[in-house]
């Protein structure tokens, strides 16, 4: 199988820069950037991309008429540089050869007019086939627009959001959690341009019958009354930066809000409600930063967990002394969900990058590694049925695994998965942003799953 050493790849990128000033500045030498000109990703986070496939990679925001050469390692991809078109954008296929090695291949860009050398991920998948599907009772709802999160209180209502953008609507609805029909759904504030501050993060505090909210674009964060759907109270705008995941303390009243891509949680005392602080995960300074996605709790240890999307990090939080600690997992590439056993103190971590879920024991120590499928985004555990359920974006699948890490069922639901939730009885519930491929109304759904008995 073809696979290409960074090594290779640098002296390819500096064999091809020399050709580069030769053919665009008549042997002057001109400086450049390691910034990439504007944005660009290879492959596809909505499909897997698999050797022998045809992909794209997709550029946007260059400046008008800027040139642009990918190389793998030493192969040059593009014979010929590429120019943006008048909007700055360019689209390049790409066919993967089959006999390519899967896993994230690193490809070299180099633009010019303006001058720049840098790195995209071309991330390659293989289908882990379906496993066991006879086993589970899969029930479906749409819920429109993008569905995002969901949480489920004690007396067994699921509380989901979805959110498009600034503009384009928002909503937070209250379901009957056993049969998906929609109870209620909440009249949103607005912020202060007058635009509806949509919800993304929710969770359930069931001490004091709310539901927490994180308001990611407006940030914020906003508490409803459960039963009525109505604003108990808007933090002010601005006050964390880039609200994602939020997870209620009901014994200890503490509501734990990570600040997306950084270090940081926001606390909120969940009886008062009143900000009251702030943690941080601590790695590291320069690169090693501890870029946060979602967050789980153990209240009665008194630790507070996460993981970063950017750096292979797994960390915890000591709530009484604010002590953190963190463990690299180079395993973990992108990881963006943590889950964890109670009874053993277990984590699981689904990474979208590596395509899978990383067992560690209490201590940070790797237990296993399974692969799940393209785009490891969120994963739960289930504590009725002692099994761990992960998502995976891409791959349109939720795989079940044993507390060992071992793959048990694999479920395809023909959606776009993007995060999960246990509820007290042993039911999982996907939420999915949208349907297949090509939706473009982009609803939806919520989907209930039971093992058969």
């Amino acid at each position: 199988m073809r696979r290409i050493s960074v090594w290779s790849m640098l002296l390819a990128s500096a064999i091809a820069m020399s050709t580069a000033t030769t053919a665009y500045a008549d042997s002057q030498w001109t400086a450049a950037t390691t910034t990439f000109p504007g944005s660009i990703r290879a492959g596809s986070r909505e499909v897997p991309v698999k050797p022998g496939d045809k992909t794209v990679i997709a550029i946007k925001s260059l400046q008008a008429g800027t040139t642009v050469t990918i190389l793998n390692g030493a192969e040059v991809l593009t014979p010929k540089p590429l120019t943006a078109d008048e909007k700055g954008n360019l689209n390049i296929p790409l066919t993967v050869p089959a006999d390519a090695a899967t896993g994230l291949h690193p490809l070299t860009v180099i633009t010019q007019n303006p001058a720049s050398v840098s790195q995209v991920m071309l991330k390659l998948s293989q289908i882990v086939p379906p496993k066991n599907t006879e086993a589970f009772r899969l029930q479906t709802t749409s819920v429109g627009e993008r569905a995002y999160q969901s949480a489920v209180s004690a007396d067994g209502k699921l509380f989901v959001t979805s959110a498009r953008g600034p503009k384009d609507g928002s909503r937070l609805m209250r379901l009957n959690a056993r049969t998906l029909a929609v109870e209620a759904e909440a009249t949103l504030p607005k912020d202060k341009k007058g635009e509806q501050i949509g919800v993304f993060g929710v969770g359930v505090d069931n001490a004091y019958n709310q539901v927490w909210t994180t308001n990611t674009l407006a940030e914020t964060v906003t508490v409803y009354d459960a039963k009525t759907l109505s604003v108990v109270k808007v933090f002010p705008e601005g006050s964390v930066s880039h609200p994602r995941d939020v997870v209620i303390d009901e014994a200890n009243n503490r509501a734990y809000v990570s600040a997306a891509l950084t270090g940081f949680v926001e606390v909120y005392d969940t009886k008062t409600l009143e900000h009251i602080g702030q943690l941080e995960f601590v790695v590291e300074r320069g690169k090693n930063l501890f870029n946060s996605t979602d967050l789980t709790l153990d209240s009665a240890g008194g630790k507070l967990y996460g993981v970063s999307r950017d750096t292979p990090w797994v960390g915890w939080i000591d709530l009484k002394t604010g002590k953190s600690t963190a463990v690299k997992v180079p395993q973990a590439q992108g990881a963006t969900d943590i889950a964890r056993d109670p009874q053993t103190g277990r984590l699981y971590v689904a990474s979208q990058e590596t395509n899978n879920v990383v067992v560690l024991d209490a201590d940070g120590k790797v237990l296993a590694d399974t692969y799940i499928g393209a785009g490891g985004v969120s994963v739960v555990w289930d504590p009725v049925t002692s099994q761990v359920f992960a998502a995976t974006r891409a791959g349109g699948t939720v795989a079940v695994l044993n507390k060992d890490g071992k793959l048990v069922a694999n479920i395809p639901v023909d959606d776009t998965p993007n995060n999960l939730t246990a509820g007290p009885d042993g039911a999982v519930y996907l939420v999915s942003m949208y349907g297949s491929i090509g939706d473009k109304v982009q609803t939806g759904s919520v989907t209930k799953i039971t093992a058969k008995k």
